[in-house]
This record gives C-alpha cells, sequence and structure tokens, in this order.
C-alpha cells in the first residue's frame, strides 16, 4: 500500500519559523518529529512518503492508496481544501494532530477518518482495519508509554533542516488555560528512557539540536542526568 503523509503549508495568516522565506529560518527551519514518528510505526510491508509542503508542491494525481494530514489551526483551511481534492479522486484522507483532536466532528466532514492525540497506538491498527475495508471514523487510543515512542524515521524526511530535533518525553503537569499541550499529551510527563535518548541523540548529525519536549525541566533530576 502507498502512503503519502503531509505536512501542509501555510495558506495565508501569520508566517511561521517553517515557511518563512527568511535566509535565516529557511536553512534552519523548525524540525519536527510527528510524521516521522507516524512513519516508524508503519508497517515495512508499506511504502511511505513524507511530504513538507513548505518546500515542494503536493501531486494531487500520485498513487497513493492512503494520504495522512498533519493539521494545525493554522493549517487546518488549507489542510481540509487538501483533504477534500483527494477525497474527490477516490483517496482515503486521515486527518491528524492538534486541530483535528480539539474539533474531531469537523475534521471529520473533510476525511474518511481521524486520529485523536498521538497516533503512534492507533496508525497500526488503522492501516490493518483501511487494509480490511473496515475503517473506523475515528480512533482514540491510549497514549504510548514512553519507552514505545519509537526513533522517528528522519531518513524520510527530503528537505532536511540545519537543526536536528529529540523528544526526551511528552505530557505537561502545567495545565495552562491559554495551550492545548495537556489536553493533547496528557498531564503525566512520559520520560523516555535515557539510553534510548542518548542513542537516538548519536544518530542526528546536526551540530544544533534543538528539543521538542513540552516540559524539559519539569522533572530536575531527569533533566541534569541527560
Amino acid at each position: 500500500m502507498k502512503i503519502l503523509l503531509i505536512y501542509p503549508k501555510l495558506e495565508h495568516g501569520v508566517t511561521t519559523q517553517r515557511d518563512s522565506k527568511t535566509p535565516f529560518s529557511k536553512p534552519f527551519g523548525n524540525p519536527t518529529l510527528t510524521l516521522p514518528q507516524v512513519a516508524a510505526v508503519t508497517p515495512p510491508e508499506h511504502e511511505v512518503r513524507i511530504l513538507d509542503e513548505n518546500f515542494e508542491k503536493v501531486d494531487f494525481d500520485g498513487d497513493y492508496d492512503l494520504v495522512g494530514i498533519s493539521v494545525l489551526t493554522m493549517t487546518a483551511p488549507y489542510a481540509y481544501k487538501m483533504a477534500d481534492r483527494f477525497r474527490e479522486r477516490g483517496v482515503t484522507v486521515v486527518l491528524g494532530g492538534y486541530h483535528p483532536t480539539a474539533l474531531p466532528e469537523e475534521a471529520k466532514q473533510h476525511a474518511d477518518s481521524v486520529v485523536l492525540g498521538e497516533a503512534e497506538v492507533s496508525w497500526p491498527q488503522l492501516l490493518e482495519d483501511f487494509k480490511k475495508g473496515k475503517l473506523k471514523p475515528f480512533y482514540n487510543m491510549a497514549w504510548p508509554e514512553p519507552e514505545k515512542i519509537p526513533e522517528p524515521r528522519m531518513d524520510l524526511v527530503k528537505h532536511q533542516p540545519l537543526t536536528g530535533c529529540i523528544q526526551m518525553s511528552r505530557g505537561c503537569p502545567n495545565a495552562c488555560e491559554f495551550c492545548s499541550t495537556s489536553a493533547f499529551l496528557g498531564k503525566r510527563v512520559r520520560k523516555r528512557p535515557l539510553k534510548a535518548v542518548i542513542e537516538e541523540m548519536k544518530k542526528i548529525p546536526n551540530k544544533l539540536i534543538i528539543f521538542r519536549d513540552a516540559s524539559l525541566t519539569t522533572i530536575h533530576s531527569y533533566s541534569r542526568e541527560l
């Protein structure tokens, strides 16, 4: 099965670092782990490709069985248009990310299925259901335990920025009312085994590494040990 995973561009409005055209931000970028981690839990019998629309155009006539789109609120209007266009061609579309998790019924109007929250546990089951013709409208499984958080398939990221990225933990205990992180990742900080984090860091070729944790220093002893 051929799978395309897409980061949609920002159609208009506030410019983000990833789609900025400035000489500094373009090469350094704002690397993210979301789709490389989804690709990492994709069974090997499937052919998967990651496309960042800030760097390359989407081929709507491509031969894909399933398209997954990672959606933020600021990219949702355009992402919905993209999803509708694929579905008009008969391609199955799955939406996931912060915005579909917050507004799943809205997202479902533009998708065959919606993944709520973190996708690592749901994604393999979704693919199996799709293969059997039993795709569910929504997938909302448990958060993966820290030792089950996969090493991202960065080899599938075509346009590599000058900065690498890694994630030591997920979750945030603060639950600030203006922030969606605790609702999406949970209030429990799930710490990855430090040995796994260090081994992953050794594989990152970049000298500059961004930590993508929501609460990197919440547990001081864990951060100090690293």
